[in-house]
């Protein structure tokens, strides 16, 4: 039998291509920015979805870290920046920002940075422009709308990556609620939940085996490497809130091997570095003696160096320095306890979805409504919502903003990502009444704007006005 070589070639680059593709995956992650605590200085960022196993994100607002509680703002001349670690390999497809702006102004860039290389370049330009969402989305309305940029860039090749949002040269501010990332993942790499692990503390009774992971702790603190263990000698502590969700990339995670010799074990972190040392109170990553001795108490666990000359591993917190693991021949400083990776946490799925008001009523010349439901439990994990509209012609919704675009009946239908709930609102939109100068004097001092239900308002000597001028009671 002749077999044609050219014939060979293109089936081997086509098996190529095939077992290529069956290793890269396909996964999106949403990071949606909650709050900023003042007292760490830090954004609590929620996520859900799947990330690169041992993946971070750090999340970064110049002006909401300083002012106010606007943790979320993004005025001009500032910026707001997802960092990412670990996702060297990933390619990403595209982002949908979760934005809204100040009433008539705000404008909004875009950067993608991998290491020191610019992959993207988008310059700030207005929201209401067709570079984002086409019309202005005031932050009064308390909606965010999606806008999603496809993006045609090449994988990471390194892993400190990030994603810049940044504010105009202009007046006006953007504001940004979350971000959802859809990805390919690195070729032969894996996938997991960015949600945070549980541990199970091991005592007396407890037993370890190859391959465990384990996190040292004592006293509400883990251990980390922040200042290098080169220059430091010592392992670093970090405050730990819950042994049941540790989410921080900081917190060392030990993988437990077989020693050279019956009874000892290596500790390998999760950045592939073996736990080793060199004298008392001198631990180091790939050097000295790394093999060791552990035995489980009720009062912690006795981590002792194969050199027992090198003392035990203890929990030490001097009143005039920082809290510290090490290797100490003293008795008295507290051993630390394992706590052993058990599972990740599971995400929590929406119950319920409903809106105060199901039928509604307006007029064509309110241009826009909000529509906000209220999303049971409060602490459910994706809270993205799906819009749609039955009826285009007259209604067309985003993120819960909803444009009038003609008169007759539409029903928006809300269903939560993670398909737990959904709802329904009928509007009716009548004809415009021909009606387009404000009634109300925005400028008396007693006439503010405010909400009511789904729509803005302008009160005046307890009256209420739509932003038509129409009286509505």
């Amino acid at each position: 039998m002749i077999f044609n070589n050219n014939i060979a070639g293109k089936l081997m680059v086509m098996v190529a291509i095939f077992a290529t593709s069956l290793c890269v995956q396909a996964a999106e992650v949403t990071y949606r920015i909650v709050e900023f605590n003042k007292t760490t200085g830090d954004f609590f960022i929620a996520a859900s979805g799947m990330v690169p196993t041992n993946s971070y994100v750090y999340f970064e607002n110049q002006y909401g870290a300083t002012t106010g509680n606007r943790y979320n703002q993004i005025p001009r001349n500032k910026q707001a920046v997802f960092y990412l670690e670990g996702w060297q390999g990933c390619r990403i497809n595209s982002i949908t920002f979760s934005m809204c702006s100040n009433s008539k102004s705000g404008q909004a860039g875009l950067v993608i940075n991998d290491g020191d290389t610019q992959l993207y370049n988008l310059r700030s330009d207005d929201f209401a422009s067709d570079t984002w969402f086409g019309q202005w989305v005031s932050k009064d309305f308390g909606v965010y709308v999606d806008i999603t940029k496809h993006l045609d860039i090449p994988a990471f090749n390194t892993d400190e990556a990030s994603i810049t949002v940044k504010g105009g040269t202009n007046e006006g501010s953007v504001y940004l609620n979350a971000i959802t990332i859809d990805y390919d993942e690195a070729p032969n790499s894996s996938l997991e939940s960015p949600l945070g692990w549980i541990y199970e503390k091991l005592t007396k009774k407890s037993s370890i085996a190859e391959g465990d992971e384990i996190m040292l702790f004592r006293n509400g603190c883990a251990a980390t490497d922040i200042d290098g263990m080169e220059k430091s000698h010592y392992l670093d502590a970090i405050p730990v809130a819950s042994t049941s969700d540790v989410s921080s990339n900081d917190v060392l995670c030990f993988t437990l091997g077989k020693g050279d010799e019956p009874n000892y074990w290596t500790m390998t972190s999760q950045y592939g570095h073996l736990l080793g040392a060199t004298a008392k109170q001198t631990l180091a990553w790939d050097e000295g003696s790394t093999q060791w001795t552990i035995s489980l108490g009720y009062d912690g666990a006795t981590i002792t160096n194969a050199n027992a000359n090198y003392g035990t591993m203890r929990y030490n917190a001097p009143a005039e320095s920082y809290a510290r693991f090490n290797l100490y021949t003293s008795k008295t400083l507290p051993l630390p306890f394992i706590y052993r990776k058990d599972r990740q946490r599971e995400p929590e799925i929406s119950s319920s979805l409903t809106f105060d008001n199901t039928d509604l009523t307006v007029s064509l010349d309110e241009g826009h409504i909000a529509l906000r439901p209220t999303l049971k439990p409060a602490s459910a994990t994706d809270q993205r919502i799906q819009w749609s509209s039955n009826n285009e012609s007259v209604a067309t919704v985003n993120g819960g903003y909803v444009t009038l675009v003609g008169v007759g009946t539409a029903t928006i239908s809300a269903q939560t990502k993670d398909g737990g709930a959904s709802a329904t609102v009928r509007i009716t939109v009548n004809a415009a009444t021909g009606i387009d100068k404000t009634v109300v004097d925005n400028k008396s001092q007693t006439a503010y704007k405010t909400i009511d239900g789904h729509r803005i308002v302008v009160r005046n000597k307890g009256k209420r006005y739509g932003l038509n001028g129409i009286k509505l009671y």
